[in-house]
């Protein structure tokens, strides 16, 4: 299970972490925002399918939908949601990084334009949103397994990656901070505010590695101790030892492993058996 997923991404999003965020009503939403909550409501049904196996219709419908807008492209990937009757989980932990895994590499063979791409992940966006939101709905009574510090430094154009590790998380019960691009003084408030049982850094590219050593020093003079932080994002596939060229605690590609290094695996696998 990946933790956070390359892609070319669109605009940053900020803070997705309020449990108490309510879900729109259809007449409140338009456009993708409409369509992501329409995907989500037929997802709800318990006795989805949860295969680990791709539907090649459905990931190209959910390609065509996120980048055209269309309506036509949208009840395209509705009724292949319909017809394929996935689960949540499979959605969230599949579907959508294969699409913007996809589309990333159109736009590297220069089939898709920079725009297409960042529309088309703004939209997956939208979707994973509100499956964590649905998760949030489903766990509203439980007690939670714990509590994590996402970041996304500053200068990081990726979300979508973070926004997939983030819903997989709430997935397992995990209560996520989401925050993009905080400075130190914001991040340090944030520390003396609120405690964390760890904190988990997305990094894209080898050419942000010094800034992030330097916000892994300010995260540890700003609290003792520190909870542990684990480096994670697509730079794990590019550079060999994180952990000595940032001063991070552990460097993972797997939530798993990430959530049982600091504790959280077995909270966390109990409450994936309770929601199944």
């Amino acid at each position: 299970m990946a933790l956070w997923v390359p892609l070319a991404g669109a605009g940053q999003m900020q803070d997705f972490q309020s449990q108490g965020e309510g879900r729109a009503s259809p007449q409140s939403l338009s456009g993708v925002n409409y369509f992501a909550s329409q995907v989500v409501s037929l997802l709800v049904d318990r006795t989805a399918r949860d295969a680990r196996e791709l539907r090649e219709p459905l990931v190209q419908a959910m390609i065509a939908a996120s980048v055209s807008g269309s309506d036509q492209g949208f009840e395209v990937l509705l009724a292949e949601v319909r017809r394929s009757r996935i689960s949540f989980a499979a959605l969230a932990d599949l579907y959508i990084p294969e699409a913007a895994r996809r589309m990333g590499e159109d736009w590297l063979a220069d089939r898709m334009s920079w725009l297409q791409v960042s529309i088309g992940a703004g939209r997956l966006q939208s979707l994973m949103r509100e499956i964590g939101n649905a998760w949030f709905a489903d766990r509203a009574n439980d007690a939670g397994c714990g509590v994590v510090l996402l970041i996304v430094p500053e200068k990081e154009q990726h979300t979508l990656g973070p926004m997939v590790a983030m819903a997989q998380m709430r997935r397992f019960g995990v209560s996520v901070c989401l925050r993009i691009g905080l400075s130190g003084d914001e991040l340090r408030s944030l520390l003396e505010t609120r405690s964390f049982d760890g904190i988990m850094i997305s990094v894209a590219t080898q050419a942000r590695l010094p800034e992030v050593a330097q916000l892994i020093k300010g995260l540890r003079s700003f609290q003792t101790p520190t909870p542990p932080i684990i480096i994670g994002g697509p730079v794990i596939s590019m550079v060999e030892d994180l952990t000595s060229c940032t001063g991070a605690d552990y460097a993972f590609g797997d939530i798993g492993i990430a959530l049982e290094t600091i504790g959280l695996k077995s909270d966390a696998l109990y409450t994936l058996r309770r929601a199944s």
